[in-house]
């Protein structure tokens, strides 16, 4: 026979895959000839994959072997063993399982969807397969099928307390805050203290402006898990945003600590580094960043930003270019190439380049606010306008938003909108002087001096040596000396 020719002597050494008990049973060589000759493998009781014992064993220790390199982070060496293990038995659902786990790790998210729908196939209700799909689906881009998948979860077991964390993340994505707060609270339920959990509501919190909130739930995880880069970066990232510009320093710090090697956090970090004016320490933090990832797109845009302060305007437009080769896509890059056109005094280019940032449809903050900025610099006040009405619906808490909306409203001769929005602020950010301000000077310009007199009152109380508020305070007294006088005038 042919398995006695290649040397089988003992009485297991073949084995064959049974479909229906769905695994390998050991046979004797002759029993495996009985099968095939009788055509047993056609009828579906046995495949027709007969595995000899040495391979079995040699795809054994391979499996062993992948999954201690995907403990040791060697994502690529453990796919090369998972890959020569599975051509040998493909019907192992955990290998597909560690197949997909090392593929995710290496960003080949499509591939590792396909590897946890070969375990599925094999174990359709395989949980941990299942939320694994959803992470991937997220990761490109694919958020209410990521949603999806995590609802399934929980009709097979609603105990499963990671199809509510990941959803967090989904639902934040699309904007549904409160779809978001829900999975929390029913995560919960399940397991009280998830540092993931809190983790994923505070980036939902922070999109809001929730500032304070998301900071808590950011320092919860780290209280749960101990520090990590990630963390340490969005806390550092919340406060640039809060204006708290040393401190979120000091955060950076932290992260780059634990992880100096990760691009994210250099060139955030780099990007606050110029907005100190600390240029030398950022070209470090970006020469660093360069040399680990040349191909980052990011990188040439956070190179272009530092040239962009120290008026390089030339090389500045070289770095972007390269940006934009890289990433046709990336946010914020025309917004800068539309600064550097101003700076070479070129406005019709810079409201090309603003133009096409919008054809875009930023979702970043600080790009919409300073886009909004730029396109009210260049006279395009309606564009600006839509620009912060987009950011506010992001964040509705954003007080430099409502703010510039004010002003934005009162150029168009909407002083109505304008008043309405600088009373928000004040909502949000009680004696903002800056606020009272353009309160005081719309009243004055639609004649409502009462009003404008009692705004420029209380701010010039806050800020008694204010220059601009002693001069508009001159202009409404004046204001209300020409009324005074016509009102006599007119009575006589």
């Amino acid at each position: 026979m042919r398995e006695q020719a290649r040397g089988y002597t003992g009485a297991y050494n073949v084995f064959v895959f049974c479909t229906r008990a769905g695994f390998f049973l050991p046979v004797s060589p002759q029993l495996a000839y009985k099968l095939r000759e009788r055509n047993c493998f056609a009828s579906g009781f046995a495949s027709a994959r007969v595995m000899n014992y040495s391979n079995w064993t040699d795809a054994e220790d391979r499996a062993r072997r992948a999954e201690r390199l995907i403990h040791e982070r060697r994502f690529a060496e453990a796919l090369e063993e998972l890959r020569a293990a599975v051509a040998i038995n493909p019907y192992q659902a955990q290998w597909h399982f560690l197949t997909g786990l090392a593929l995710e790790a290496l960003h080949e998210f499509d591939a590792a969807i396909e590897a946890y729908r070969r375990v599925l196939e094999l174990e359709p209700e395989h949980l941990h397969a299942l939320n694994h799909t959803g992470l991937a689906l997220h990761d490109i881009g694919r958020y209410h099928d990521a949603i999806a998948t995590f609802q399934r979860i929980e009709q097979i077991d609603p105990t499963f307390e990671a199809c509510y964390c990941n959803r967090i993340r989904s639902h934040t994505e699309l904007g549904n805050h409160q779809a978001a707060e829900e999975a929390f609270y029913t995560a919960r339920l399940y397991r009280d203290q998830c540092p993931t959990c809190y983790y994923n509501i505070a980036v939902s919190l922070a999109a809001r402006g929730l500032m304070d909130r998301a900071m808590y739930c950011w320092h919860r995880t780290i209280d749960l898990a101990g520090d990590d880069v990630h963390v340490r970066a969005r806390v550092a990232g919340a406060c640039r945003d809060s204006g708290r510009l040393e401190e979120a320093r000091r955060h950076y710090q932290l992260a780059l600590r634990m992880d100096a090697t990760h691009v994210p956090t250099l060139t955030d970090f780099a990007s606050l580094l110029i907005d100190l004016h600390r240029l030398d320490e950022a070209d470090r933090r970006i020469t660093t960043a360069e040399l680990l990832a040349p191909m980052n797109a990011v990188v040439h845009l956070t190179r272009a930003r530092l040239l962009v302060a120290r008026q390089h305007h030339r090389d500045a437009r070289t770095a972007l270019g390269k940006a934009l080769q890289l990433d046709p896509t990336l946010p914020g890059a025309n917004l800068l190439l539309a600064q550097v056109s101003l700076a070479q005094d070129d406005a019709s280019l810079a409201k090309a380049h603003l133009r096409a940032e919008l054809l875009l449809r930023p979702d970043s903050a600080r790009v919409l606010l300073d886009l909004s900025n730029m396109l009210l610099d260049v006279a395009e006040v309606r564009l600006g306008v839509a620009c912060l009405r987009r950011l506010l619906t992001l964040e509705p808490t954003n007080v430099k938003a409502w703010q510039n909306l004010a002003v934005a409203e009162c150029a168009r001769g909407r002083h109505d909108r304008g008043i309405d929005a600088c009373v928000r602020a004040l909502e949000l950010s009680p004696g903002n002087v800056a606020v009272q301000h353009n309160l005081a000077l719309a009243y004055l310009e639609i004649g409502r001096l009462d009003d404008a007199q009692r705004e420029v009152r209380k701010a010039i109380e806050t800020t008694p040596r204010d220059r601009s508020l002693g001069r508009l305070r001159l202009r409404i007294n004046l204001a209300c000396v020409r009324r005074a006088l016509a009102r006599a005038f007119g009575r006589g």
